[in-house]
C-alpha cells in the first residue's frame, strides 16, 4: 500500500516527520512546515485515505496505519503529530522505538473520547454525532469540525477561512473510515515510552481540553505546554511560540 509523502532535504540537519490530523492532509502544515524546513530535513505524509493518499487499510486502525509508515519514514527521526497524527506518532514510537528519537504532539490526546477514567476528552455524544453526520453529509461535517477547531480561539476566523480553502481542494478517499482511530486509547503506549516527549495544547481547544495536559504529565512525567488563547491549531495561531518550543526541545537555536 502506497502513501503519499514528500521529503524536504536540508543536508546535515536532523530528521523530522510530520503527521497531520483527521479530516486534513499534510497541506495543513503550510508556513509552519516552511519554517521548520530551515532547521530540519522534513518528511511530510498524507495519512491513509486522506489527502493524496488514496489507499487505506481495512479495518482502519491505528495499528494498521503504523505498520505502513516504516517504509517511507527516515531510519530515525523526531516525530511531530497534530491531533490524530499525535496519537499515531505515539503508537509508532511504541511499536518502533528505535526509529523515534523524540516525540512531539500538538493538540493531541492519547484518548480522544471520554471514558470513566479519562474525562479530559471529547464527549461521547459529540463524537457519535460526527460518525452519524459523516454518513449523511461528509462535506458539511468536515466544515463543522473545522469550526470546532477554531471557535473562540485567537485568529479563529482567519484560520477557519484557511481550513475551508484546504478542504475545498481536498478529496478524501476515507473520511469515514479514518475517524475510527479516534475511539482508540494509546495511554498505555504513551506511558511506556522512554524517549523525550513534549506535548503542546491550546487553552481554547474545544476538541482536546487543556485539562488533558495534567493527565498527560501524569502518564509521562514529562513537560507539557499550554498556549493561552490557542484553539486546536496552535502551530498556526501561535506559530512563533510553537516553533521556538520545538527548537528548544530539539536543542536547536532559532
Amino acid at each position: 500500500m502506497s502513501l503519499w509523502h514528500e521529503y524536504r532535504e536540508n543536508t546535515g540537519k536532523p530528521e523530522l516527520v510530520l503527521l497531520h490530523g483527521w479530516g486534513m492532509s499534510s497541506a495543513v502544515w503550510g508556513s509552519f512546515a516552511d519554517a521548520l524546513s530551515e532547521y530540519f530535513s522534513i518528511t511530510l505524509i498524507d495519512l491513509p485515505g486522506l489527502g493524496k493518499s488514496k489507499e487505506y487499510p481495512e479495518p482502519y486502525t491505528t495499528g494498521a496505519v503504523v505498520e505502513l509508515l516504516p517504509e517511507i519514514a527516515p531510519e530515525k527521526a523526531v516525530w511531530l503529530g497534530w491531533s490524530m497524527g499525535g496519537q499515531i506518532a505515539t503508537a509508532f514510537a511504541a511499536r518502533f522505538p528505535e526509529r523515534v528519537s523524540k516525540l512531539i504532539t500538538v493538540a493531541s490526546n492519547p484518548c480522544f473520547v471520554e471514558r470513566e477514567d479519562w474525562v479530559s476528552a471529547m464527549p461521547e455524544d459529540t463524537h457519535s454525532q460526527f460518525e452519524q453526520s459523516l454518513d449523511s453529509n461528509p462535506d458539511k461535517t468536515l466544515i463543522r469540525f473545522s469550526m470546532l477547531q477554531t471557535q473562540g480561539a485567537e485568529q479563529g476566523k482567519d484560520i477557519l477561512k484557511m481550513l475551508k480553502v484546504l478542504l475545498a481542494g481536498t478529496d478524501h478517499a476515507a473520511a469515514n473510515e479514518s475517524l475510527s482511530p479516534l475511539r482508540e486509547d494509546v495511554r498505555e503506549q504513551l506511558s511506556s515510552l522512554s524517549i523525550p516527549i513534549l506535548q503542546l495544547f491550546g487553552e481554547k481547544d474545544l476538541l482536546v481540553p487543556a485539562s488533558a495536559a495534567v493527565g498527560c504529565e501524569k502518564l509521562t512525567g514529562q513537560k507539557t505546554i499550554t498556549y493561552t488563547g490557542a484553539g486546536h491549531l496552535p502551530f498556526i495561531s501561535h506559530q512563533t511560540d510553537v516553533l521556538d518550543d520545538v527548537l528548544a526541545f530539539c536543542s536547536l537555536e532559532p
